[in-house]
């Protein structure tokens, strides 16, 4: 891998290469890796450099005017490998029931079947580190169930859910930057930001894309195919921006670039308490040689499908006083800035570790099996399940990770407003309707019935509307479909009516499920790599 600082090049500067990649994240590196192996000349591009930096950071600064993302929060990362810089490993697939259109959930199809997705997922959980895929099949954890646990998730109205991680989450900008570093094909551009998709005269095929640097250089980069896998903000924002040639914006004649933005809302609404002598294993999350597996309760499919239902689950977590809620929040969020999750600038920069939002928003993305190295969690969880009394009530809060449903109004917009590369800023307007709220109230009542009815416990309802968080999961901005009536990239994710123009990642998400979407993100970025390399 030859690596190039555009900083260092002229004013004006050409690069060159078969494919240009714009995104050096999960997507960006796996398709490099992918089509540098069949002989392609490859440009990676990467705004950043191999470090957060602030102000390249401030590139990503958005205006938000609908349900608030959580403030002072750094949901992406702007450097060599991206937002897998941040996140805590958490894997699930999407399901059967994510995939088929449901008549419920409007939009909501996807024009892929299930196998044809399913059918990556091996490769995608080797490029993750993460247990075999077999894993993902609650079945193949029944041996290891309590009695209890199995009660119920065996409950008629729900299913068990699998979340797999690997021993340590994949930071492509360690392990893949060596990868990268052993093979010859790809040229690796850092500190230089596209800003605008330059399409031909007829405007149906990309020409070059203009990149810039925070030093005040423009280049001019060329290639025969162009793929964007800056994420599912960054990508409407430079298709929108691009309006030479096609004056709504590319992918844009039918005003569907930057709609049906999905997120994943998140919450802590209610507790449970177990009864003495009931046990949870892997509801609570358990070790494997190879990595960790927690269970969730689900809906089941035909629970949906009969009461209109979108596609919920939830956990068990650990209870916190309010004393301990304080001394967790302080202690996560110097953490957080140590262990750079979550933070851009200097690692000791502790004063701002109180700033953040109360505990609950951090439980689920910062628990103790995300936090410890697996092999100390591995030996606490096994002594603690041999230790702990059975004597005792135990008291769980329920952490809800929600399906939000494909609306076209939940959007993303550009602003008036540009940043400092002249490229407009966008508008955030994330919408979470009440069909959200309604599945949640519904899985937690049929949980709570299931609960008496095994007599395992007692379940305490939230109080209210749930305050949501977002999971940093950006998705539906460039959605796949089969027309461009519907849909701004085709089956292949290839941009309407651009010859040489492809999406990668989460983006092109028609639905989004209740899954976390970096191993789905892989598994399409290994399935464009293979079209690619077919393609003449």
């Amino acid at each position: 891998m030859t690596i190039i600082d555009a900083r260092s090049l002229d004013d004006g500067a050409r690069l060159r290469a078969d494919v240009c990649i714009v995104g050096a994240g999960a997507a960006g590196v796996t398709l490099a890796l992918e089509l540098e192996s069949a002989a392609r000349r490859v440009l990676l591009v990467e705004s950043g450099g191999f470090e957060p930096d602030e102000a390249v950071q401030s590139l990503y600064d958005l205006e938000s005017v609908g349900y608030p993302p959580r403030p002072n929060y750094m949901s992406r990362a702007r450097y060599f490998g991206g937002s897998c810089n941040l996140w805590a490993g958490r894997c699930m697939p999407l399901q059967e029931i994510d995939l088929a259109g449901r008549a419920w959930v409007p939009n909501s199809a996807w024009p892929l079947s299930s196998s044809e997705i399913r059918r990556y997922y091996p490769r995608a959980a080797a490029i993750l580190g993460l247990p075999a895929v077999a894993n993902f099949d609650a079945p193949t954890h029944g041996a290891r169930l309590t009695e209890h646990e199995r009660a119920l998730v065996g409950d008629v109205n729900l299913v068990p859910t699998v979340s797999l991680w690997a021993p340590k989450p994949k930071r492509f900008a360690r392990g893949e930057r060596r990868r990268l570093a052993r093979v010859r094909g790809v040229q690796l551009l850092l500190h230089a930001s596209v800003t605008s998709v330059d399409l031909d005269d007829d405007g149906d095929e990309v020409r070059s894309l203009t990149a810039k640097t925070l030093t005040g250089r423009a280049l001019r980069l060329e290639a025969r195919t162009f793929v964007l896998a800056a994420g599912g903000l960054e990508t409407p924002r430079l298709l929108l921006a691009s309006r030479d040639r096609q004056s709504p914006g590319i992918g844009n004649r039918f005003d569907l670039v930057g709609r049906y933005f999905m997120e994943h809302p998140r919450t802590v609404f209610g507790a449970v308490r177990m009864a003495p002598g009931r046990r949870l294993g892997l509801l609570r999350g358990w070790p494997l040689r190879d990595g960790k597996v927690q269970l969730g309760i689900g809906l089941s499919p035909d629970t949906q499908a009969r009461e209109g239902l979108l596609n919920h689950y939830l956990t068990f977590e650990e209870a916190f006083s309010s004393y301990a809620e304080h001394h967790y929040q302080a202690a996560i969020e110097v953490g957080k800035v140590l262990l750079r999750r979550g933070h851009a600038g200097s690692r000791f920069e502790l004063g701002k570790a109180r700033r953040a939002p109360t505990v609950p928003d951090f439980i689920y993305l910062l628990s103790p099996k995300e936090i410890l190295p697996h092999r100390l969690w591995r030996l606490v969880t096994l002594a603690r399940h041999r230790l702990l009394s059975s004597r005792k009530e135990r008291r769980y809060i329920l952490v809800y990770f929600c399906e939000q449903p494909p609306l076209p109004e939940s959007r993303v917009y550009l602003s008036r407003n540009t940043d400092c590369l002249g490229l407009n800023r966008l508008v955030l307007d994330w919408r979470i309707p009440d069909s959200v709220h309604q599945s949640l109230y519904r899985l937690q009542e049929l949980v709570r019935e299931a609960l008496e009815r095994h007599e395992l416990g007692t379940l305490e309802p939230g109080i209210g509307v749930p305050h949501y968080t977002d999971a940093s999961h950006h998705m539906g901005t460039t959605r796949m479909s089969e027309s461009p009536r519907t849909g701004v990239v085709d089956r292949d994710c290839r941009v309407f009516g651009v010859r040489n123009l492809y999406v990668a990642g989460s983006a092109v998400f028609p639905s989004a499920g209740h899954a976390n979407p970096t191993l789905t993100i892989v598994a399409l970025s290994l399935r464009l790599a293979e079209h690619l390399r077919s393609a003449r």
